[in-house]
């Protein structure tokens, strides 16, 4: 066999080896449950300057301990590696390594069959949001928790603190000045939020949305030999992904159909949207208070020295203007006799999603197991208001002790996949 053959086949390899890391969790789904969260809990401030401050509660069971072993360390995903100040605030913790798209979480001792271990811990989350994503002038935070390829979240909580949010999604209630989002996660799904502010809530920078940071990370150049032909190892690649694809496609699905027979739940749901309007009243100085120049119509400074020709401005609500009917579509209009003030009206379409599960009625302080149809005063809708789209995600989240330990070796991952050593 020939260096370039060698080469090519060589490539090959390590792109199934990839293949199947991302298949495992598929394919060994039905394996024996070794871990079970009875409670997930993220409470969400946000800070002036747009950055997250989150503190994870998670409530962890361990079923079974001969399977992998007891538990002694947890993996879990992050939204991004834009984070600092991770902070340990439970006992359980011995320690915490950031790796980035993950934090891999040390605990003070093994924990075994029947046993929960709580953990706790902070950070500062940054680059979770995106500036003017479906409407002009209103920024949308989108958070996706790490979900769990081989065990059930009976309860997931999301607190997010609601102070000058606009709209959100999923629907959900509101608790001593928190949005919660609950809900209970099945093995292998996830669950995504959105929370919607206008422009000028928090410090927003375009330098520090969601993706302006490339977490992209190539494969090294030493792997492909200069004379190598791409062609042929593309070729190969494909042929791989096609047959993998063959095995693993049907295996993923059955899987699933035997999840929805099991949990009796009805396939999909249906979305609907309705309109959420903001009306601004814009009161302008008639002459410019730097200059004494007169205001040009529609222009917010002055066009000599550049001084704010803003008088006042404030979001009204519909009960607090006259003949709010005039003020439904977008755009600006006059408003009242006064030829300075003005009625600035943004529409945005928000989207409100309701599953085909049976949903319990939530209530403040009180806990369920099933998909929430939590209610608000104010708007509701799915991981990104106005429309769904996710600005971030999280990598899966794992047990110490997984068989996978055991099948890639150091040798076959090394600056490819990240592994821990044992």
């Amino acid at each position: 066999m020939n260096k370039k053959m060698k080469q090519a086949l060589r490539s090959v390899f390590f792109a199934a080896i990839l293949l199947l890391a991302v298949f495992a969790p598929t394919l060994t789904s039905l394996a024996v449950v070794t871990d079970e969260i009875t409670d997930f809990t993220i409470t969400v401030d946000v800070n002036e300057d747009a950055s997250l401050e989150m503190l994870y509660h998670i409530e962890w069971k361990v079923l079974d301990d001969e399977e992998y072993g007891p538990l002694e360390w947890i993996d879990l995903g992050m939204p991004n590696s834009s984070h600092e100040n991770i902070q340990a605030l439970s006992d359980t913790i011995e320690s915490i390594s950031d790796e980035g798209s993950s934090l891999e979480i040390y605990l003070d001792r093994s924990y075994y069959a029947d046993e929960t271990v709580i953990v706790e811990f902070s950070l500062t989350q940054d680059q979770m949001y995106q500036i003017d994503k479906w409407v002009e002038g209103e920024t949308v935070y989108t958070f996706t928790p790490a979900w769990f390829d081989g065990m059930d979240v009976d309860h997931l909580e999301i607190r997010w603190n609601a102070e000058n949010a606009g709209a959100w999604q999923p629907e959900c209630y509101q608790e001593d000045d928190y949005l919660v989002f609950s809900t209970s996660v099945p093995a292998g799904d996830r669950y995504t939020i959105s929370v919607v502010y206008p422009n000028d809530a928090f410090g927003f920078s375009t330098d520090r949305q969601a993706g302006a940071e490339n977490e992209d990370i190539p494969l090294p150049d030493e792997y492909f030999a200069e004379d190598e032909d791409p062609t042929t190892v593309f070729s190969l690649i494909l042929g791989m992904l096609f047959t993998i694809g063959i095995i693993a496609v049907p295996v993923y699905y059955v899987v699933r159909l035997f999840r929805f027979l099991g949990s009796g739940a009805g396939f999909g749901s249906d979305t609907t949207e309705r309109k959420k309007i903001t009306r601004t009243k814009i009161e302008y100085f008639e002459s410019c208070p730097g200059c004494g120049a007169s205001r040009e119509e529609g222009k917010d400074n002055c066009p000599y020295c550049g001084h704010s020709m803003i008088k006042s401005k404030e979001v009204v609500e519909e009960k607090d203007i006259e003949e709010p009917e005039k003020y439904t579509k977008k755009g600006t209009y006059r408003y009242g006799s006064s030829p300075n003030t003005f009625i600035h009206v943004n529409v945005v379409n928000v989207p409100t999603h309701h599953t085909s599960r049976s949903a319990g009625t939530r209530h403040a302080g009180t806990r369920s197991s099933h998909r929430s149809s939590c209610a608000s005063s104010s708007a509701s809708s799915c991981a990104c208001a106005s429309s769904c789209a996710c600005a971030c995600a999280c990598a899966s989240s794992g047990r110490a002790g997984c068989t996978v330990k055991d099948f890639f070796t150091q040798a076959l991952h090394e600056k490819r996949i990240r592994i821990r050593k044992f």
